[in-house]
């Protein structure tokens, strides 16, 4: 069934992700700065499961543990810890890194879009390999299939629009540094919080169970809805945010011309 489902999500965001490279006005990317992102969500994706080693050994040390805790709040704690904060991190990290390797090729926001796009897409390919389900569980996964990419999106939109307020002037730099984090780690963890890391399920009252069921269903409608909005929302901006460039074109260029320099030779003699 992982096999299944990552063929499922590589047709699926092999398709988004192609029909977005070429809507890139007024060409798109290259190969290697189409394919190095998506490597990139592969290894992600080990890295964020060191993150959570790393956090694992920090809460043991400090005695903290949440197993026995059936309520909301816990939940949450623990969709943080687990998925929110190691997941995004770690995707962050491989979308900087993909930002550096390209940096001087990297033209406006919509490729920095991309790129989280990328990096999204890679994780999601990985994750289903190695975690890929069967039942209820599998139906939901391929209902909220692009969710680690429209997150990529999201925090990628973010860093973009923050160089290009660096480099123009005209917006609040760090605001847009603090929503590429913020954003997808809220979003992320109360997906989690209300499906993997739902302590609800555990409850030995079957009326707290079938609370916990119903946030699972609200939570994977709700994202189904979520990433059709941003999806549609990243294809009716292309324009918008191919044009907040950070090299300029060959037209915005200021044309240098050579001074004239007036040939006196012919005066000159006619004054002799």
């Amino acid at each position: 069934m992982a096999f299944i489902q990552f063929i499922v999500s590589l047709i699926i965001l092999g398709f988004i992700y192609s029909k977005m490279i070429k809507r890139e006005t007024p060409s798109p990317i290259g190969k290697a700065q189409a394919i190095a992102p998506i490597f990139g969500g592969l290894i992600s994706l080990l890295l964020s499961f060191a993150f959570f080693l790393s956090i694992a050994i920090v809460c043991s040390k400090f005695g903290y543990s949440i197993k026995d805790k059936v309520d909301v709040l816990s939940s949450l704690i623990s969709a943080f810890l687990v998925a929110g904060l190691p997941e995004e991190i770690a995707k962050l990290l491989m979308i900087l890194l993909s930002l550096w390797i390209f940096r001087k090729k990297i033209r406006n926001v919509y490729e920095y879009m991309l790129i989280g796009a990328g990096v999204g897409f890679g994780f999601t390919l990985f994750e289903e390999f190695l975690y890929g389900s069967n039942g209820i569980s599998m139906i939901a996964r391929v209902i909220i299939i692009a969710m680690h990419m429209f997150l990529g999106i999201i925090m990628a939109k973010h860093l973009g629009i923050a160089k290009y307020n660096k480099i123009t002037g005209k917006g609040n730099v760090a605001k847009e540094y603090a929503l590429a984090l913020i954003i997808p780690i809220a979003l992320h963890t109360i997906y989690d919080a209300c499906t993997a890391c739902n302590y609800l399920l555990k409850s030995k009252d079957d009326n707290t169970i079938m609370i916990g069921i119903i946030l699972g269903i609200i939570a994977v409608i709700a994202f189904f809805i979520i990433q059709i909005k941003i999806l549609i929302d990243f294809k009716k901006d292309t324009e918008k945010y191919c044009t907040m460039e950070f090299i300029p074109t060959v037209s915005d260029k200021t044309e240098i011309k050579e001074p004239i320099i007036e040939d006196t030779t012919e005066n000159d003699s006619e004054k002799e």
